[in-house]
């Protein structure tokens, strides 16, 4: 029941305090397994968590091959220019495969950054629909006033006076038609045969 919730409220945005607990025992679950496979995703947790790894190092029995993985995310990290403190550990090299590690981080990263491409992606479209149905009401320069009012800029004397007669009006209009407007879309007109 309890880890029903707590998966619901990660789903949700909100995260438990024992997270870091949870990505330390998933961690040392990986190191355990010694597949390379997983192994390749410690970097990316190091990353995405920065887990303590001090205290990973004294909790696991496969400290040099953990020695060999923080050796690698320190090298991916300072070749991508990420500013993540990882402390220095000696280790016994166990040939580990330094691009499969960095391909797999780079991939992990684009995907994460996908959906942020998304967001991005989905604010230009709705900005797009905003400047065509803007068009279709208001001039270019009443565009340009109602953007000023948007960004809290004061307006000039002249733009004030113009958006006083003409823009104000044409707002007060739209606001208080929706419903009618609403109510005339939703009709289908008939045309005479």
């Amino acid at each position: 029941m309890a880890g029903e919730i707590e998966r619901k409220l990660n789903e949700a945005g909100y995260h438990m305090l024992s997270k870091d607990n949870k990505i330390e025992r998933l961690i040392l679950s990986i190191l355990k397994t010694k597949n390379t496979r997983y192994l390749k995703s410690i970097p990316f947790l190091i990353y995405k968590y920065n887990p303590n790894i001090e205290s990973l190092f004294e909790k696991t029995k496969e400290n040099n091959l953990f020695a060999n993985i923080i050796h690698i995310t320190k090298e991916i990290f300072h070749e991508l220019n990420i500013e993540i403190k990882i402390p220095e550990i000696n280790y016994k090299n166990e040939n580990l495969n330094y691009n499969e590690f960095r391909e797999e981080f780079k991939l992990q990263l684009k995907n994460e950054n996908k959906s942020g491409t998304l967001i991005d992606k989905l604010k230009i479209y709705a900005e797009r629909n905003l400047e065509m149905w803007l068009s279709q009401i208001f001039t270019k320069k009443e565009k340009q006033i109602i953007k000023d009012i948007m960004n809290d800029r004061q307006l000039s004397k002249t733009d004030y006076e113009y958006y006083s007669r003409k823009t104000k009006k044409k707002l007060n209009s739209i606001t208080n038609l929706q419903d009618f407007s609403r109510t005339i879309y939703a009709k289908k007109p008939e045309c005479i045969k």
